[in-house]
């Protein structure tokens, strides 16, 4: 008999158990789903919050436009102008595929090799061995990246047309920087390039940690008063504000903050002055080439350094050869291209700059290099009116001190002999005719009875008398990488003794240093022992006109002596450009007197065996060296030049920095006016 009530019991149970497994499953997902959620907000929390806030906003910025740099009267000679700019953004959904036929696009409209193209664009790959490898992005994948500059009118119409087969490719205007084509002051003045470049690279400290204030194809100073004064020049960049999403797409614009252009540079240097300089030098050194072929046969680069003594201000600085620094705002410099300006880019007046080897390169250019001095040479003679000053200081000699010359000084134990220029002996000197006649062993009687006096304190004696004056020192020019100098003395000293040291430093064979370094040193002579900074940068201005620096003159340091010290030395050098100096004939007709001194320095020139590796004496050459200021008696500019290999200091350097002086007189006047 069917029983209702028992069949009714058993499908309740049935009902009953299913839905205890259906709430048991509800239960478990609500427990995996609870347990989720507290794993994400409790234990990744903070790493997605920040995931959150990364797809969020983002700034891209917009460069400002870099300040201009003028000469003193007011003559452009640097400025940045508009660029039709092919740019790249990356798009969402490109492939690694994709990314190499877009570049092989380009490649044929651009005229750029696609792995160049991959590298500017960005996008992780790159081609090795014409395969595809992921090597990374270096910036966020929603920036812009600049692939060409300067696009000509058929570049630009053709990506137009054919716009759909360039995804991300876009023609925009940017800043780029433009120098005057006369190529003035090049090496002081520097040039730009990228911030990644820039960022790479340890010896510009200013730009460590600066990843946020610039964009990585933003263009920045790397040398010269571009790299001194960057913080001037750069101006304040503007920015866009995207919404971005996580994979670095962007989302949406929000706002954007306008750039304001940089600052202008007022340089001190007088543009007709410095191309004067610059064009007398390269039509002067053929000459100097074939009609002094015994002494100046290899003579092609030279350094001159013109400053106003009371002030600081530098009016001319040449560094040739020079080189057109256009060739920076390239969009890809390659190794010819810098082959053909490596020997002009280094400013031979404050640092290392090399011989000119041109045209050879690789090793036969390396081993030719070797064979010549660089920017930075013996002084010579030059350093003379320093080693009176210490000798009358130190109570050596006094400014009437007479003493007959032998034809050579005999050191030590008599076996180490210092002789005049041809062996000639000057008869009797005073400190005045030493100076004129330039006379080595009237220095070198100065360096030995230093050294007897004093011994082994007489080297730091002599030291600190040369640093007085700039040497071996920094001037402090408001340009990098300045060089200190070569102090050879030192070494001679601890391998010799300070006796052989004082006595060669005396005349200048133990000690090498910059034209502008003996620029400076002439300057303080003329300001009687007060060292003025030398400064390029006469003042800047806002892009209104607006002064925000005016120049001050910065005294470093005084060498305080007693009048008589100093009008001794005047006297001296004065003699110098006068009939029986050393460089009178060089002056002969000159309208101001000139208080200067000549230099000519030996110098041995050590080469490497390019297959034994092994160091020898190749040659000893003569340098010339000239430092100077004028009018005697009333000094207005100091002007040094270096003529490497140039051989006598008169005949080279001097005749370089009279023709400074007549075009200083020419278009500033040296006169009281």
């Amino acid at each position: 008999m069917y029983n209702h009530e028992e069949k009714e019991t058993q499908r309740t149970n049935r009902i009953s158990k299913r839905l205890n497994v259906l709430l048991f499953l509800v239960f478990f997902v609500f427990a995996i789903i609870i347990i989720r959620l507290s794993y994400v907000q409790i234990v990744k929390g903070d790493e997605y919050s920040q995931k959150a806030t990364s797809k969020s906003d983002r700034n891209v910025i917009i460069p400002a436009l870099r300040g201009n740099i003028y000469d003193r009267s007011g003559n452009l000679i640097v400025y940045s102008r508009g660029s039709l700019t092919a740019v790249f953004q990356d798009q969402d959904g490109l492939t690694k595929v994709q990314y190499l036929a877009l570049a092989t696009k380009l490649e044929k409209v651009l005229g750029i090799k696609r792995d160049e193209l991959l590298k500017q664009m960005d996008v992780g790959w790159g081609l090795k061995n014409n395969q595809l490898v992921w090597v990374g992005r270096s910036s966020s994948k929603f920036m812009e990246k600049d692939l060409k500059h300067n696009l000509s009118q058929q570049e630009i119409a053709y990506l137009a047309e054919h716009r759909t087969e360039f995804p991300g490719v876009n023609v925009v205007t940017k800043p780029i920087r433009v120098y005057d084509a006369k190529q003035v002051a090049v090496q002081a003045i520097g040039f730009v390039r990228k911030f990644s470049v820039a960022s790479a690279n340890p010896n510009l400290s200013y730009y460590k940690d600066k990843g946020n204030m610039y964009e990585p194809d933003q263009v920045v100073g790397l040398d010269g008063v571009e790299y001194a004064y960057e913080n001037y020049l750069r101006g304040e960049n503007g920015r866009r504000t995207y919404q971005v999403a996580a994979d670095q797409t962007i989302i949406k614009q929000l706002g954007e903050v306008p750039p304001k252009q940089g600052d202008n540079l007022y340089l001190t240097l007088d543009e007709r002055v410095q191309l004067d300089t610059r064009d007398f030098i390269k039509n002067f050194l053929p000459q100097l080439r074939s009609t002094n072929w015994q002494k100046a046969a290899n003579a092609k680069t030279a350094y001159a350094v013109a400053m106003e003594v009371k002030t600081g201000k530098i009016v001319a600085m040449v560094s040739y050869p020079e080189y057109d620094p256009n060739i920076w705002v390239k969009d890809n410099l390659d190794t010819n291209d810098y082959n053909q300006i490596s020997y002009s880019v280094n400013n031979g007046t404050i640092r290392s700059a090399p011989y000119d080897v041109r045209p050879l390169t690789g090793q036969a250019a390396i081993t030719e290099g070797q064979k010549h001095p660089s920017s930075i040479v013996p002084s010579g003679s030059v350093i003379k009116p320093s080693t009176v000053m210490m000798g009358l200081a130190e109570k050596i000699i006094s400014p009437y001190d007479g003493w007959q010359d032998t034809g050579a000084w005999h050191y030590g134990r008599g076996t180490d002999t210092v002789h005049n220029d041809n062996n000639h002996n000057y008869g009797y000197l005073t400190p005045q005719t030493a100076l004129q006649k330039s006379s080595n062993t009237y220095m070198a009687r100065i360096g030995d009875l230093t050294a007897q006096k004093y011994g082994k304190k007489s080297i730091d004696i002599m030291q600190s008398y040369q640093q007085a004056f700039g040497l071996g020192v920094k001037t402090g020019i408001d340009l990098p990488f300045e060089d200190n100098g070569i102090e050879d003395y030192l070494k001679m000293n601890k391998t010799y003794g300070p006796l052989a040291a004082m006595v060669q430093a005396s005349f200048g064979q133990q000690e090498r240093f910059t034209a502008m370094q003996l620029c400076q040193y002439a300057a303080t002579l003329a300001n009687n022992g007060k060292r003025i900074k030398p400064q390029i940068v006469d003042h800047i201005t806002d892009p209104k006109g607006k002064v925000v620096r005016p120049y001050t003159p910065v005294v470093l340091n005084t060498l305080n002596e007693p009048d008589i010290y100093w009008n001794t030395i005047r006297e001296g050098m004065g003699m110098v450009t006068e009939s029986g100096g050393t460089a009178g004939y060089t002056f002969t007709g000159f309208p101001y007197r000139v208080a200067a001194k000549t230099g000519t320095s030996d110098q041995d020139i050590y080469a490497q065996n390019p297959d034994t590796k092994k160091w020898y004496k190749y040659d000893s050459v003569s340098n010339g060296v000239f430092m100077s200021y004028a009018p005697l008696d009333n000094p207005k500019l100091a002007v040094a030049v270096i003529v490497p290999e140039g051989g006598y200091g008169a005949s080279s350097a001097g005749v370089i920095a009279r023709h400074i002086y007549e075009s200083y007189d020419k278009y500033v006047g040296l006169g009281t006016k």
